[in-house]
């Protein structure tokens, strides 16, 4: 690589590096520099649009609070389904035994080690019949 190329890439990360750290540096302190006015607008700006965004009149909203505080929480499940809730919740919980293990389990050990070998002549046959006739197979 050129003299010339190797100090455009150091430019450019040193560049991206500048880019990367300075913005979070400059708003570390967070210092407003806003006249104590311009702040007050601003907050009261902000209270407005907050207020505007809802799209209703007051008298609606107004309307809405009340029919929501006043509406009885209502249960649309069947009886049925009720009933099985309240079963499901307040039956016994089923208590779990464990018993110890005796030890080294040869039966599983064994039915794992035949189905290794298993697997190797089932490979082992497969590269012999998947081989291409090439001649002897080269280990």
């Amino acid at each position: 690589m050129s003299t010339r190329i190797t100090h455009r890439i150091g430019l450019l990360t040193a560049t991206v590096a500048l880019a990367a750290f300075l913005p979070p540096l400059a708003t570390a302190g967070g210092v407003d520099g806003r006249s104590p006015d311009t702040k007050d607008a601003a907050a009261l700006v902000h209270a407005q649009t907050v207020a505007l965004s809802d799209g209703r009149s007051p008298d609606t909203r107004d309307a809405a609070a009340i029919a929501h505080a006043t509406q009885p929480a209502v249960d649309g499940r069947s009886p049925d389904t009720r009933d099985a809730a309240i079963v499901a919740h307040t039956a016994p919980v089923p208590s779990v035994i464990v018993v110890g293990n005796g030890g080294f389990n040869w039966t599983d050990a064994g039915i794992g080690a035949a189905g290794g070998v298993a697997i190797a002549l089932l490979s082992g046959g497969a590269l012999l019949l998947f081989r291409g006739g090439r001649g002897r197979l080269a280990l």
